[in-house]
């Protein structure tokens, strides 16, 4: 073993796939590990910190990616769940909790698409996970992204459209 293998012991990431089930997704989340729903070639990161849940968006490729938080209550349990059905694969990604989370989130999608490059885009519209009208914002000034301003409740400091999980989770 190399002298600096247990030094670095804390910063390797180990990734497998998930069944698309929303329970085994808020199992993982429950263990306190990284839940990650692919839709062709965007990813939405799951995270249970703090007893919320912080999803993260980013389109490989993109200069720039959402954020948003949501209490950790029967609707948005729901939503996990439904968005367990609705992604093309799901991954679950185990990690050292002191290791930054968005250099986790970095690792995680290198290492998801070195192994499944998931190149066709042709499949988007089944399920985007920024799917987000422009024009709604009409004359409105752009974000940092180039993208419009997020409404109001959303993360502070993130462009990420909220509209879009009341649309996508719309749950009953």
């Amino acid at each position: 073993m190399p002298e600096n293998a247990k030094e670095n012991a804390g910063d390797d990431i180990t990734l497998d796939l998930l069944p698309r089930d929303g329970e085994r997704a808020l199992l993982e989340l429950s263990n306190g590990n990284l839940v990650v729903a692919r839709s062709d070639n965007d990813f939405l990161y799951i995270a249970e910190l703090n007893g919320q849940f912080h999803m993260f968006t980013h389109t490989p490729g993109a200069s720039g990616g959402g954020q948003r938080q949501f209490p950790k209550n029967e609707k948005y349990l729901a939503s996990v769940r439904k968005l367990a059905e609705l992604s093309d694969s799901m991954y679950v990604c185990i990690f050292d909790k002191t290791m930054n989370l968005y250099g986790v989130l970095q690792s995680a999608e290198d290492g998801i698409l070195s192994m499944f490059p998931g190149n066709d885009r042709d499949g988007d519209a089944d399920v985007e996970f920024l799917p987000w009208d422009k024009s709604a914002a009409g004359d409105a000034p752009k974000t940092q992204n180039g993208g419009n301003p997020p409404p109001d409740d959303s993360a502070p400091g993130s462009d990420f459209p909220s509209e879009h999980f009341d649309d996508l989770f719309d749950v009953e």
